[in-house]
């Protein structure tokens, strides 16, 4: 064990205790130490009683070795223990120059981009063009959806449209030419001679008569005469038979008389009226009491002569009111009537 000579000095000059003080460091002390287990069979040599003297003399407080800093980062403080003395180490990061470059990854030279294809050059260039399309395409879309409606209404309600139109055009201008005095009355459904139900476009009730006015809002060449029972309208080709409006209102006319008891020279007091959109052309001789709707304010303003009392003038009202209340019911049953018959 002659390393052992040589070692235990050379630690002896080198401890930071060596001269002038009194504790070795640990690292002396545990070469100490070791040399006392070798050399423990020999308690009376010079080695083992030269180790044990300076182990009870320098290494009962012995020094701890200098804590170096650990090459860590982002590492928490932790405490250790060393000779039974408690004490936190800290860690510092490195600051190396030549490390952060070696972790730092070379830039890579981007790939140069291939060029775009013909097919993709074309659809950039023609993609505002193609939504424009789009846009005209729905927008023809709806436009094609709403005339398909707008002919579906016109032929399964055109009739009615076109005689509802006809009907307000006459009301605008029994309300503006008459006079206040007189009662004006629309779409009243009343019973007739045989038990069923008919439908008055207008009605007016004044001094001077009873007018019972049959509107026809149809547009082209008319053709018929006053005993002929249907007449026919021409437009361009279309030609179209209906029930001769004066046969038409005949009924209504004996309709209001039964309902407002009228016989006699009273009857005679009830005039019937047709009434002609503008859109119409008559192709005959037209009788007195057809014309069209603007005239039919002056045709009434023509009867001067008073014919009923205001007591019948007052019960002609009350009944035509009652007739007025009733009128959703009795369309009803006008309504299901026209279909069984039809």
């Amino acid at each position: 064990m002659r390393w052992m000579r040589f070692t235990l000095p050379l630690l002896l000059l080198f401890s930071p205790l060596a001269f002038g003080q009194k504790q070795y460091t640990e690292g002396a002390c545990l070469l100490l130490q070791h040399q006392m287990v070798q050399f423990a069979a020999q308690p009376n040599s010079h080695n083992y009683q030269s180790a044990k003297r300076e182990v009870d003399n320098h290494c009962q407080n012995p020094i701890p070795a200098p804590v170096k800093d650990l090459v860590l980062t982002n590492i928490p403080a932790k405490p250790i223990t060393v000779g039974g003395v408690k004490k936190t180490v800290t860690t510092k990061p490195v600051n190396n120059t030549a490390a952060a470059k070696a972790a730092t990854p070379s830039p890579v030279k981007p790939a140069p981009a291939a060029p775009p294809k013909p097919a993709d050059v074309l659809k950039t260039l023609f993609a505002p063009v193609l939504a424009l399309l789009g846009g005209v395409l729905a927008m023809l879309l709806l436009f094609a959806i709403v005339l398909l409606l707008i002919a579906f209404v016109a032929a399964r309600y055109g009739a009615r449209i076109k005689g509802a139109l006809g009907e307000w055009a006459l009301h605008r201008v029994l309300e503006s030419e008459l006079p206040t005095s007189y009662q004006h009355y629309r779409n009243l459904v009343i019973p007739a001679e045989k038990g069923d139900f008919t439908e008055v476009d207008h009605l007016v009730l004044s001094p001077f008569g009873i007018f019972v006015i049959e509107v026809k809002n149809y547009r082209g060449w008319i053709f018929g005469s006053e005993r002929q029972p249907q007449w026919t309208v021409q437009r361009f080709r279309s030609k179209h038979r209906f029930m001769n409006p004066l046969h038409q209102n005949y009924k209504h006319t004996e309709a209001v008389k039964q309902l407002l008891g009228l016989n006699g020279e009273d009857g005679d007091s009830v005039h019937s009226i047709v009434a002609f959109s503008l859109r119409a052309q008559f192709k005959f001789q037209i009788p007195q009491n057809v014309m069209y709707t603007d005239l039919v304010g002056d045709y009434v303003n023509r009867f001067t002569q008073p014919c009923f009392s205001d007591d019948q003038l007052r019960q002609f009202s009350a009944r035509l009111n009652m007739a007025k209340a009733g009128k959703k019911v009795l369309r009803k049953l006008h309504m299901q009537q026209f279909t069984m018959r039809t």
